[in-house]
């Protein structure tokens, strides 16, 4: 359960919400995964985004900076929601106490062009988080989480009249004084953090209204840096020394922005990863099945001796037969050779040597067949790896390349204006620029296209990874350690220790005789060991986000 997000924060949010978007018109909706909704607010004269999650783990309200991928074609709850809720004004923003609901009012006009209202609550309560969309009367019109009555007592259906959760009768913390050391229990909003972080500084002589009124006056937000980051409206002392200090919503940014961005892609782009793993597995076995097949065809030998030994001995053998036993000239001893029981001894010989030349030809088609195989595995697993670091515009163009290569079909759907180039991450360091490349498609653009000759490329030896481009005047070692590191980083080696990068100009790449993307054939080329991390992100400047 997201408790970070406690009463007491969602307060302050709501305090800025009604600063910044009331009487706003909610422009654009849409669903950007299973939890998640963002709305296009129309505010004092500019277009703000209110992010809605109801995710079991970080559920929240906030406005955001950061840009969401958004799908291209609504679903069936997106177009019901953009039917009642967009061209509507935003009229009021309410808190129900302390607890985390949050009731947003409405007024808009229907088709019919009359005038009505809407609610919106926003309920974040760990998997229990919902949002619903009532009328006038609160009856339930949709919610984003649907519960029956098998589920819940609680049921959240169209056509139920909504109402409240049961709530737990506490004592409002900015009116009263604590009569208990239990913080949480006697008072409403608080979470575990919060109350750990008051009753420290109360034990340290700091009054509790002074600490409250503080919490009131708040518009920031601070994260305690650590091996569990924490946040809050006020510093958390107790829990670190490391304490970074944002605006509420650049916080409430900065804290969620790759905590739950991997699940929100894993959502988005399931389908992907999961072809793509089955793709892997199928070739792995059929790897295992060939590998046997040839082994039993470097056996052939002996279909030819058995051959050989039937013809010297025909005369011991007579249709109805089931098995001889000869001398082997070959090695002195006896065989015994299995015979079909309808035919003559030089029937059974010449099956024993047609046998021996169908798999003495089917050698060449095996190893072939092997070599292949092996590509396919290396391919899927390439990409298994490039999607453990993709974005969802990565993913994305990771599909395109499947539709392109043939693995899996184009939908027919209408056409979306043609990208002129793959997008791919852009950062600033001290002594130049780096390109960073998360896919195959990007990898291909950035090497062969995009770069200069005298480009300076990275990648890790002998695994997938991603393709660094570094345009500099003057590549020192602080700078070529900060590309092998981003090139560690982003590569099957992520979580191992010195791992092998090789670097070199791009004049002394080549493309190789392949319908695959992503692969190159090096020159004159050196090698660095590094220890991936991500300490890389403190030390550069994203740019560019190329899209």
């Amino acid at each position: 359960m997201n408790m970070a997000f406690d009463g007491i924060v969602l307060s302050r949010v709501t305090e800025l919400l009604n600063e910044t978007i009331v009487t706003g018109r909610i422009s654009k909706l849409y669903q950007i995964s299973k939890y998640e909704l963002l709305m296009t607010v129309r505010a004092q004269n500019e277009n703000k985004k209110l992010l809605v999650s109801i995710h079991p783990m970080y559920a929240r309200v906030q406005l955001t900076q950061l840009n969401y991928p958004t799908p291209d074609f609504p679903n069936a709850l997106t177009m019901f929601l953009r039917k009642h809720i967009e061209g509507s004004f935003i009229e009021s923003i309410e808190q129900v106490g302390l607890d985390r609901i949050l009731k947003i009012t409405l007024r808009g006009r229907n088709e019919f062009k009359d005038l009505v209202e809407y609610h919106l609550y926003i309920e974040i309560m760990g998997k229990h988080s919902n949002f619903i969309l009532t009328n006038k009367e609160d009856k339930i019109l949709e919610c984003l989480k649907r519960v029956s009555p098998s589920d819940s007592i609680r049921i959240m259906q169209p056509g139920i009249t909504y109402s409240y959760p049961p709530l737990l009768e506490k004592k409002n913390p900015f009116e009263n004084r604590p009569e208990t050391t239990n913080l949480v229990k006697e008072f409403e909003g608080f979470s575990k953090d919060l109350a750990e972080e008051v009753t420290s500084r109360m034990e340290q002589g700091e009054d509790f209204k002074t600490i409250m009124n503080e919490i009131k006056e708040s518009k920031e937000l601070y994260i305690t840096r650590g091996d569990k980051e924490k946040y809050h409206v006020i510093p958390l002392h107790c829990f670190g020394k490391k304490i970074d200090q944002y605006s509420l919503f650049d916080g409430l940014d900065a804290y969620y922005q790759f905590i739950d961005q991997k699940d929100r892609i894993k959502q988005q782009t399931s389908d992907i990863l999961h072809f793509i793993q089955k793709e892997y597995t199928k070739n792995v076995n059929k790897l295992d099945k060939l590998e046997k097949t040839l082994f039993d065809s470097h056996n052939s030998d002996e279909y030819r001796i058995k051959g050989d030994l039937l013809y010297a001995s025909l005369h011991l053998i007579q249709k109805g037969m089931k098995e001889v036993t000869v001398d082997n000239y070959y090695d002195g001893a006896k065989m015994t050779i299995e015979l079909d029981e309808r035919f003559d001894g030089k029937t059974n010989a010449n099956h024993y040597y047609n046998k021996y030349q169908k798999a003495k030809n089917s050698l060449k088609v095996l190893e072939e067949q092997i070599e292949k195989t092996k590509e396919e595995i290396n391919y899927f697993d390439t990409l298994n790896t490039l999607m453990d670091n993709a974005d969802y515009y990565d993913a994305m163009e990771i599909k395109e390349e499947l539709e392109n290569m043939g693995y899996i079909r184009k939908k027919n759907v209408k056409k979306l204006k043609k990208k002129t180039h793959p997008h791919y991450d852009v950062y600033r360091t001290r002594d130049g620029i780096i390109y960073v490349g998360k896919n195959n498609l990007q990898n291909d653009y950035l090497t062969f296209k995009m770069a200069s000759r005298n480009d300076m490329w990275f990648h890790v030896k002998d695994m997938p990874g991603s393709h660094i481009i570094v345009h500099a005047e003057n590549l020192d070692e602080y700078t070529m350690r900060l590309a092998a590191n981003i090139a560690a980083y982003f590569s099957k080696g992520k979580y191992s220790s010195s791992v092998p990068v090789n670097y070199c100009l791009v004049k002394n790449l080549k493309k190789p005789h392949t319908n695959k993307p992503g692969l190159v054939l090096l020159g004159h080329y050196k090698t660095i060991y590094i220890d991936p991390d991500d300490s890389f992100y403190d030390e550069l400047e994203k740019v560019e986000d190329a899209r």
